[in-house]
């Protein structure tokens, strides 16, 4: 009889791990927004139910792992937040740098100097190519 009511015990523990297990996407890679929420339940469970397993009671491995995965859980999403606010407050900061805070002068001197060496650019194209056929024309003439 107790082998039986031991067995049922073992069976309520798998169970319950395997719907602690479940309750946490199975996505742990860093572009889930709840990553560390995830490890943290996952890894709650785990040494919970290892915790209360090593006292060789049942009961205590289930309860062992379901306190393990609230406060796994809780510290991952701890983690998760401090990490969104810390993404968004470098992307404000990123923002701000990327913004041009030049004058409308300033800008259309920049252009101008652009268009200017756009031209110059081309000029030496064309004489690169004036100075290819001149060389390919004086070549044909002495052969």
């Amino acid at each position: 009889m107790t082998l039986t009511i031991k067995h049922t015990k073992a069976a309520m523990v798998t169970a319950t791990l395997m719907v602690l297990a479940g309750c946490s996407s199975p996505a742990f890679d860093s572009d889930n927004e709840n990553a560390a929420r995830n490890r943290g339940a996952a890894g709650g469970v785990l040494l919970g139910a290892t915790m209360g397993a090593l006292t060789g009671d049942a009961g205590l491995a289930a309860k062992g792992a379901v306190a393990g995965g609230v406060a796994g859980g809780v510290a991952g999403s701890m983690k998760d937040l401090d990490d969104s606010r810390s993404s968004s407050d470098t992307q404000v900061l990123a923002d701000g740098v990327s913004q041009d805070h030049r004058s409308d002068a300033e800008k259309r001197v920049a252009e101008l100097e652009a268009e200017i060496r756009i031209k110059e650019l081309e000029a030496q194209l064309a004489e690169a190519e004036s100075n290819k056929t001149e060389s390919k024309d004086h070549a044909d003439t002495q052969s």
